[in-house]
């Protein structure tokens, strides 16, 4: 039996979900933030012909600092929001399954980011690592615009990304760090704006 709760509670519920987006969201802009800072400290490493990747950033020692403030912020941030998330329905608990899931792969991006560089294997990890992110943000995205029904045109731009990402990958262009640009911020929209619908809008089940 569903139990509609009374509309203060609604209210309340409401309020803290919009206080958990704008928690999100703050990971997110910091994370955008401090990779900006990286891309004018050292913008030879991503705007060139032959573009490289946000991780170049992780083992330079001029932007090694904001590089891993840009991707620790938003893990701290968003598992802080999963750990205190009020859910209910199951739509609210699949969405703080995947806002911890999220902070557990941006976090295991930031871990292998530093020693990529040493062998092989370490980087065929971390590469590993990436493909897995990416494939986890496209399918994260879709289930929030699924849940939601908003935001269709920033989940074509982020599939349109993820088009630029097998491009590269493939070794047909050469455009990584665009690729990861225009995903992260449509997936980042997603997010934010997922975090503030669903754990606000759907009623607890009894």
């Amino acid at each position: 039996m569903t139990v509609t709760p009374p509309a203060d509670d609604r209210l309340r519920r409401n309020d803290l979900a919009s206080a958990q987006a704008r928690e999100v969201a703050i990971g997110q802009v910091t994370f955008a933030l401090m990779i900006g800072l990286c891309v004018a400290l050292h913008p030879g490493f991503v705007l060139k012909a032959d573009e490289g990747g946000m991780s170049n950033y992780g083992v330079h020692v001029k932007t090694v600092v904001p590089y891993s403030v840009a991707l620790l912020v938003p893990v701290l941030l968003t598992f802080d929001v999963s750990r205190r998330a009020v859910v209910g329905s199951g739509a609210s608990r699949r969405m703080v399954s995947l806002l911890r899931l999220y902070s557990a792969v941006l976090l295991l991006t930031l871990v292998t980011t530093f020693p990529y560089t040493l062998n092989v294997g370490l980087k065929d990890l971390h590469v590993a690592v990436g493909v897995a992110i990416t494939v986890y943000e496209s399918l994260a995205s879709l289930w929030i615009y699924l849940t939601t029904r908003a935001l269709g045109p920033v989940l074509a731009v982020q599939y349109g990304g993820l088009v630029l990402a097998a491009l590269t990958f493939f070794g047909v262009l050469h455009v990584l760090f665009l690729s990861q640009l225009v995903t992260g911020v449509a997936f980042a929209v997603l997010l934010v704006s997922g975090t503030r619908r669903i754990l606000g809008e759907r009623s607890p089940s009894s």
